[in-house]
């Protein structure tokens, strides 16, 4: 019974410990594997040394959140920018654009992908009649 109790204490003392860590390192393998995604779909010449790329990961959660800075760009370049990293991204991401758009003003742009296909989403009935 010695035994038991000792394994049974042990257990207390260090399970707290050693779950934290695989859940901070599960946390870090997910920003990992985000931010790779993010600068394989980034690494344009043109956008090269005008980005900044931010990735947070909550730790008990799948969600997690990509800022893309940019320095200057079009709106060409932000639609690029924002269709590219949707399509690549995993479900429950939050993706933010921010920069100065076409050197007029500070522009933010937000979204969250969902991890569906875009043409997947049944169709709405129509609502003229013949």
């Amino acid at each position: 019974m010695d035994g038991l109790a000792a394994i049974g204490v042990a257990t207390l003392v260090l399970g707290g410990p050693l779950a934290w860590t695989i859940l901070l390192n599960l946390r870090d393998r997910r920003q990992a594997r985000l931010l790779r995604t993010v600068l394989d779909q980034l690494s344009s010449r043109d956008l090269r040394g005008r980005i900044a790329v931010e990735v947070r990961c909550a730790l008990l959660s799948a969600d997690s959140q990509v800022a893309v800075h940019v320095l200057t760009f079009s709106q060409e370049e932000l639609w690029e920018i924002m269709t590219r990293l949707a399509q690549r991204l995993a479900p429950r991401v939050r993706l933010e654009v921010s920069g100065q758009l076409d050197r007029l003003f500070h522009a933010t742009v937000t979204m969250r992908t969902t991890g569906e296909e875009p043409h997947a989403r049944p169709r709405q009935p129509s609502l003229a009649t013949n």
